[in-house]
């Protein structure tokens, strides 16, 4: 609970709820249950729910006479202790001829209930760690679950013991929920610090968001009972959080990787772009710095945001036992690039503008692989561009990342400091600005430790006058608009953010590289610590908008990415992260260093050719893309699942309407999205970004460091055939 809402404080933001238990018609979207305990009879299942303190609870009913039907209740009585243990003891008395009530399990949430061929399954929380809190919330990990089926024995028939029915179940229990996914009862975890500040007069947890993962297997408790209190949203991916100090001044680091649910899967099985736009490995990541009063009318708090995600091409890779290293595919010609303009699109309507493209793949190969890629990559770029105003252009920088990385001179994380340093200066971030307290008479409503009152009101209070303004990305495009028609843009130039205004990002970095694993992890930290500078600057922390390299606190840094990187890596590739650039950075052994890559290579060759076809498939079943049906082919039976992830429950093709030249206001809406037609021409004469001045500032002496334009060729010239990238020549 954030530290404003202490005894002692005599400050009350206008929105805090009543009490559930003393106004018993308030909107359950507006608290949270966060104990449970599972009873059950022969005709039903009894789950009381509770808050943290165990004042109120609710009581939800779920039917066990049905073989194949979910039945569900929610009772609208808020009950007090004393209520709900009479109220026990009477379902036990009336129970008592067919066996009584019998106490199940405690549980701490319901992740999903599931059906395979016959028989519902409910999937239990029944143990939690708090791994993390923002903002006086909460946040847990999960160390056990419970897969229980809710027809009663002597109801179900053969078919719920079938092989098949056994097989689905198995496949489902290899979702390892103890592992890399997390949630929280009062904190929207699945969006950004920015999003919850500007998300006004929103209740209840955003399931439709892309990366909660049981939004399917929740849907049906959800829809029953109209509300969120009986389920938690579950996120995958990595959260990690970390305490520092700066000359006796507390403050904290959460370092938040969210993988999304769209076209998810393992490396060989899902690469680049499907006809919706969505790509393989998308995930964000978010860099939250908190003082220790966050979340309070006197804390400063202040994030950044950074995604990578597959070259959003068609192109493919077939996983091979023979060879470790798969020829790549471009499997589709598509001359209008509908689906990387869709991916585009989507990034706009999510992020805002500018995009900036940092592709790191290679330009210089024995066999054209990623090469192929990479200008095909470009080229779509420089069609995209065209169509666009020029405000809300792609900002598109290759770097080859492998071949300067070979020379014995080459510091990698200065040169992508610099890039990074120049996408923050067109982005920006979000930081909550000088806080602002509003006295409020003696006189205060009563407060629970649990309800959403305690929520993400407290993050606005301390936002300035965000809190007066409005919400979504109108808001936020009407705040940076204004920012930048004053002297807001000169300021931050000036590395002077103490103002009362805050800022935002709009905007922002994709980082990729084949895999975008290894390569793109050392990127996204260089990232990391070129905002951690600008964050710690603004919060009044450092007297500079820099952090040195050497210090402890990017050694820090250093090792949450190292530890997210692992983490991605291993859900995506099946082993921990490549990298030698951190190593060196450590002062380790070259050999041992070595030793481990090698060792690393052959896990995630063992794991790409003979266990990632069963991990799809469980993925498949837990983001519903798959549902089985009595009579139809099982899951392992498919030659494919790419039309499961183009039809699949949840993945509604935008159901606003986006474009990325109206993301932000100030663009040219006149411009149309439609395709035209397109030349070898027109790619040469793209006009270079910004980055030129980064290029030739920090970069003169790298040859193979090119943007988005091709250089001319000659006609009759090489036409990617031979070993080396045009414009690394």
């Amino acid at each position: 609970m954030a530290k404003s809402e202490n005894s002692k404080s005599n400050f009350i933001h206008p929105s805090a709820k009543v009490h559930p238990s003393n106004d018993p018609d308030s909107d359950p979207n507006s608290y949270s249950l966060e104990k449970f305990r599972l009873y059950e009879t022969r005709a039903r299942f009894y789950l009381i729910g509770s808050d943290r303190n165990k004042r109120f609870f609710r009581v939800l009913k779920i039917d066990r006479s049905e073989p194949s039907d979910l039945n569900i209740s929610e009772d609208p009585v808020v009950y007090s202790p004393h209520e709900i243990k009479s109220l026990l003891q009477r379902i036990a008395e009336g129970n008592r001829a067919t066996g009584g009530l019998i106490f199940v399990a405690k549980v701490f949430g319901i992740a999903g209930c599931i059906k395979f061929l016959e028989s519902y399954y409910l999937i239990l929380v029944t143990r939690r760690r708090q791994i993390g809190c923002i903002c006086g919330h909460a946040i847990y990990g999960i160390d056990e679950s419970q897969l229980i089926t809710i027809p009663h024995v002597t109801i179900q028939s053969d078919l719920a013991h079938s092989k098949n029915e056994l097989r689905y179940k198995k496949l489902l229990s290899s979702v390892d929920l103890t592992k890399d996914f997390f949630y929280s009862y009062t904190y929207p975890i699945m969006q950004s610090l920015q999003k919850n500040v500007l998300s006004m007069g929103e209740e209840g947890m955003p399931y439709e968001n892309i990366f909660v993962w049981n939004a399917f297997l929740t849907q049906a408790i959800r829809s029953r009972c109209n509300n969120t209190i009986w389920t938690i949203a579950l996120v995958h991916g990595h959260f990690k959080q970390i305490r520092l100090s700066i000359f006796g001044r507390d403050f904290g680091v959460s370092l938040i990787s969210r993988r999304s649910r769209h076209f998810a899967g393992t490396r060989y099985l899902k690469r680049g772009v499907n006809d919706r736009g969505r790509v393989a490995n998308d995930v964000e990541t978010e860099q939250i710095v908190l003082d220790e009063e966050a979340g309070s009318r006197k804390g400063k708090m202040s994030s950044v945001v950074q995604m990578r995600g597959s070259i959003p091409l068609f192109w493919s890779q077939e996983a091979s036992r023979f060879s470790p290293k798969p020829d790549i595919i471009l499997q589709r010609y598509d001359p209008t690039y509908e689906a990387t303009k869709l991916h585009f699109e989507d990034l706009a309507k999510r992020y805002g503008n500018p995009i900036i493209v940092l592709n790191l793949i290679k330009t210089v190969e024995k066999r054209p692989r990623e090469m192929m890629l990479r200008r095909e990559f470009a080229n779509a770029v420089g069609y995209l561009n065209q169509i666009l105003s020029e405000e809300n252009h792609l900002k598109f920088i290759h770097w080859d990342f492998h071949k300067f990385a070979k020379s014995k001179s080459a510091n990698v994380l200065a040169v992508l400091g610099a890039v990074a340093s120049e996408a923050l200066d067109l982005t920006g971030f979000y930081y909550s600005g000088k806080p602002i307290t509003v006295k409020r008479r003696a006189t205060q409503l009563s407060r629970t430790s649990t309800g959403r009152d305690a929520s993400i009101r407290d993050l606005r209070a301390g936002s300035g006058d965000v809190a007066r303004i409005g919400s979504s990305n109108e808001t936020l495009n009407s705040l940076i608009n204004r920012d930048r028609e004053s002297d807001s843009s000169q300021q931050i130039r000036n590395n002077n953010y103490n103002g009362a205004a805050p800022c935002f990002q709009s905007g922002v970095l994709r980082t990729n590289c084949i895999d975008c694993l290894d390569r793109t992890n050392v990127a996204q930290y260089a990232y990391g610590l070129a905002a951690l500078g600008r964050q710690l600057h603004a919060m009044g922390l450092t007297d500079m908008p820099k952090v040195d390299p050497d210090s402890t606190i990017a050694a820090a840094l250093m090792d949450m990415y190292i530890s997210m990187g692992d983490a991605l890596a291993q859900q995506y590739g099946g082993s921990a992260a490549h990298n030698t650039v951190f190593p060196e950075r450590q002062g380790k052994w070259k050999a041992t260093t070595q030793s481990r890559e090698f060792l690393k290579s052959i896990k995630r060759y063992y794991s790409n050719a003979y266990t990632d076809g069963e991990k799809q498939d469980a993925i498949n079943l837990f983001l519903g893309y798959f549902q089985p049906q009595e009579g139809k082919p099982a899951l392992w039976e498919l030659d494919s699942d790419y039309y499961l992830h183009v039809s699949g429950i949840g993945d509604e093709l935008f159901p606003y309407k986006s474009s990325l030249a109206d993301a932000e206001p100030g663009g040219a809406s006149g411009i149309p999205l439609a395709p035209i037609p397109a030349c070898k021409e027109d790619f040469l004469r793209m006009k270079l970004t910004s980055f030129d001045k980064l290029i030739e500032r920090t970069c003169s002496s790298i040859k193979n460091v090119r943007l988005c334009s091709e250089p001319d060729q000659k006609q009759g010239g090489s036409t990617g055939t031979s070993g080396v990238a045009p414009d690394a020549a």
